[in-house]
């Protein structure tokens, strides 16, 4: 059977919670891009829809 050390576990629950978090940052963040740009061509406002376009080309693809 394989043992780690508690500092060892630790360490890895806390960058699996980190990586969890960013993952759900992302998302949020995505979606909300998402809405600005749906916004921006419902106003025909082709500076926001240039603007938050590339914001969620800069983010990457999260799915």
């Amino acid at each position: 059977m394989f043992f780690i050390s508690r500092s060892i576990y630790e360490l890895i629950l806390d960058a699996n919670a980190e990586a969890v978090l960013e993952q759900a940052i992302r998302r949020f963040r995505w979606q909300q891009l998402l809405q600005k740009i749906d916004d921006a061509l419902d106003r025909r406002d082709e500076r926001a829809f240039y603007e938050y376009s590339a914001e969620l080309i800069g983010l990457g693809n999260d799915d």
